[in-house]
């Protein structure tokens, strides 16, 4: 049984003065795992973010919450089982311990209680042993792992992160990402924004790409699994029950992305360069503006763009079975 509906955006508008910065018809977001809304600097990422966590009222529209309408009588509701994490979080002066223990205060948890939960929670972001000391005076990477920290432990069953790696090193990029995971892991829908391509790849099960404030189609097919063996010639991920030919680099790997349009769509095998070719059934046809999207069970879910002329000629349609090809050079591991 598929996840529930979490959050239906129906007929969003938001706009700052005049100028309308978001324009969304209709969005579902599942409920369980990673959804990542990517898109560049001022796509509209935050902007949804806050929508979704009520801090902004949509200028038209509604959102629903598990079912409700966000107003005066689900709100509460909101605010006790979601929080948000923004780019750049504000941190009280004093210690660490009194910031990650601010909402455990709020709530009255009793002191045995919120010692435990801050010590968890700072280990889970890799900075157990942090306390005492003083906030204001972390690095940029752990400031953000202590706003992280803040909001673990208070155990949400919906975490927003705003732009989580957008100004942190490496090593607390890689924290992150393991916190994400393990928040997944443990039944938490975790709904984040990211303008890094890399980070979004890898951490997404579900994509939702943005750009100039409307949410657009995915123009990748974004594949997860990982590095079965390695030659000097080819890196071979398994996706499903398909093992990719990839371009051959060291690493470990847990998602490959091929662009749709590199995808090519043949009723029988052919002869050629490329290293990929699957059979499989059609199992989605949908037309958009000038192109139309296929997507193909081939034991791994393929997605291709063909022209309405190439699905009349070729009989491109649902049940009808079909080979996919593609270059080693078109995937991009992450």
């Amino acid at each position: 049984m598929s996840a529930e509906v979490l959050f239906a955006v129906e007929g969003v508008r938001f706009a700052y003065g005049t100028r309308v910065v978001l324009d969304v018809p209709r969005l579902s977001i599942r409920d369980g795992g990673v959804t990542v809304l990517m898109g560049p600097n001022g796509s509209g990422k935050t902007t949804l973010l806050k929508l979704l966590n009520g801090l902004y009222p949509p200028a038209a529209g509604r959102i629903l919450y598990r079912g409700l309408p966000l107003g005066p009588d689900t709100m509460p509701r909101l605010r006790r089982e979601t929080v948000l994490v923004h780019q750049d979080p504000y941190l009280f002066d004093g210690s660490v311990f009194g910031n990650v223990s601010y909402g455990l205060r709020l709530r009255r948890t009793p002191s045995s209680e919120t010692r435990r939960r801050v010590a968890e929670a700072l280990a889970a972001v890799g900075l157990q042993g942090f306390e005492h000391r003083r906030a204001r005076r972390l690095s940029g990477g752990e400031r953000q792992r202590v706003a992280v920290a803040r909001a673990l432990v208070l155990d949400p069953q919906v975490l927003f992160l705003d732009e989580p790696t957008a100004s942190v090193d490496a090593a607390s990029t890689d924290l992150i990402e393991a916190v994400v995971r393990r928040a997944a892991a443990a039944a938490r829908c975790v709904i984040l924004s990211s303008h890094h391509q890399g980070f979004a790849y890898r951490m997404a099960d579900r994509l939702v790409c943005l750009a100039d404030g409307r949410v657009v189609p995915g123009g990748e097919n974004i594949l997860k699994g990982s590095v079965e063996a390695a030659d000097g010639m080819f890196t071979y991920f398994r996706t499903g029950a398909g093992l990719l030919r990839c371009p051959a680099q060291e690493g470990e790997f847990t998602t490959a992305v091929l662009p749709l349009e590199d995808v090519i769509l043949s009723k029988g095998e052919i002869q050629s360069s490329a290293q990929n070719q699957f059979e499989g059934t059609v199992t989605a046809v949908e037309s958009g503006d000038h192109t139309i999207r296929v997507t193909l069970d081939c034991g791994f879910p393929v997605r291709a763009l063909v022209t309405g002329y190439s699905r009349a000629t070729l009989g491109i349609e649902p049940g009808a079975r079909f080979y996919a090809t593609f270059k080693a050079s078109a995937i991009r591991l992450y």
